[in-house]
């Protein structure tokens, strides 16, 4: 028995011998900590491992596993084939299926949704009303927010903060201090890096080749035809 934030938690035991998507949990293996019954499902090969703690309502279902010191807390849905590992925390109304992987010290809270093969990492916080779907990748210090929207093979690293009600989709790549939020659209294959801000109701359509938006302050629909003529832009003076 253990306490996490005033809630007295149970430790499991596995009743059967059967098997996850990690490994075979064999009868009378000790799992984590829950606050009742309802935390994991006892149907599907879904498992909370070593000292993962769910509490609340949150929910453990079908084939999802858990492992090391995660927190998943409150009204949480975890499915499918999905994975939590490392120290991350999930909470509030979080939606997370298919074969998603949460991992490290990855933070995903608010009303979420991830689903797919969708991959969030390392310090990467994902909050409030985003959706991420496909084989997007968010790592290092990204931090979504907002009604965001990714799909495709998006991936977001370094200190990039994407928001707002952007739309990202395709083979696009964010990174560094890149800042893309409001009403921004980017679709196709290109790399949003540097200090970059893409803003208002910005457009960056590209699919043949690929562009690389360096430094560049972009805030309306009319900052977009640049990247209809351009394959490079790069802007070394830009000043915040």
């Amino acid at each position: 028995m253990d306490i996490e934030h005033g809630v007295i938690l149970h430790r499991i035991v596995a009743l059967k011998t059967f098997e996850t998507i990690e490994r075979v949990i064999k009868k009378g293996s000790i799992g984590g900590y829950v606050s009742g019954y309802h935390n994991l499902s006892q149907e599907g090969n879904c498992w909370i491992d070593d000292n993962v703690r769910v509490f609340g309502q949150a929910k453990i279902l079908e084939n999802a596993y858990i492992k090391g010191s995660c927190s998943i807390s409150d009204d949480v849905e975890i499915a499918g084939y999905a994975k939590v590992l490392g120290c991350s925390i999930i909470r509030e109304n979080a939606i997370i299926g298919g074969e998603t992987v949460i991992e490290d010290n990855a933070i995903v809270e608010g009303n979420v949704i991830l689903q797919d093969k969708v991959r969030v990492f390392e310090n990467a916080a994902v909050t409030g009303d985003v959706t991420i779907l496909g084989q997007c990748r968010i790592g290092g210090h990204a931090y979504l927010y907002g009604k965001a929207q990714l799909k495709g093979h998006v991936e977001v690293i370094g200190e990039a903060v994407i928001g707002g009600h952007t739309h990202i989709e395709g083979f696009i790549t964010v990174k560094d201090r890149a800042v893309i939020k409001e009403h921004a659209s980017l679709h196709g294959r290109c790399c949003i890096s540097g200090s970059a801000k893409i803003i208002g109701y910005s457009i960056v359509d590209y699919d043949t080749g690929g562009v690389n938006v360096i430094n560049v302050s972009l805030h309306d629909k009319k900052d977009s035809q640049p990247f209809l003529k351009q394959k490079f832009i790069e802007s070394l003076n830009y000043k915040e």
